[in-house]
């Protein structure tokens, strides 16, 4: 598959959100504000991007019966950087947005994107598998 077609399939294709029906609390919960929304989905396509690029570049080197926990604590950190950066620059908004961010975190389109395409793809097209699936559930 090339990379554009690795990236609409994600995005639009195989939507987690219109598709697979994941990630769909956290969507309805920002829907309150076009800004919340949006800042959400980006800090879901930032997380969803270099986690997946991450998981892939590590998957030779992570045991399988650690595997799991692994992708948590990558995810977990890259959820963290974004909530970092938003009571940095954004405050208003992180206060806006609550602990939806921190739940980023047990989103099962991070989970998903992980185990279904990052575990078994190269980290480039991992990474930008994880760009589309984040740019979808932006879109919803």
């Amino acid at each position: 598959m090339t990379k554009k077609e690795i990236f609409v399939v994600s995005a639009f294709k195989d939507n987690s959100v219109w598709r697979q029906i994941l990630g769909i609390c956290s969507t309805l919960a920002v829907t309150n504000l076009m800004l919340n929304s949006l800042i959400m989905g980006l800090g879901v396509i930032f997380a969803l991007a270099l986690s997946t690029f991450t998981i892939s570049f590590i998957r030779e080197y992570t045991p399988r019966s650690v595997r799991m926990m692994a992708q948590t604590l990558i995810i977990g950190a890259y959820v963290i950087i974004v909530d970092i950066l938003l009571k940095a620059w954004l405050p208003d908004v992180s206060k806006q947005l609550g602990p939806y961010v921190g739940l980023i975190i047990t989103n099962c389109i991070l989970m998903g994107r992980a185990e279904a395409f990052a575990a078994q793809n190269k980290p480039l097209d991992s990474m930008i598998d994880g760009i589309g699936a984040g740019v979808g559930y932006t879109l919803v």
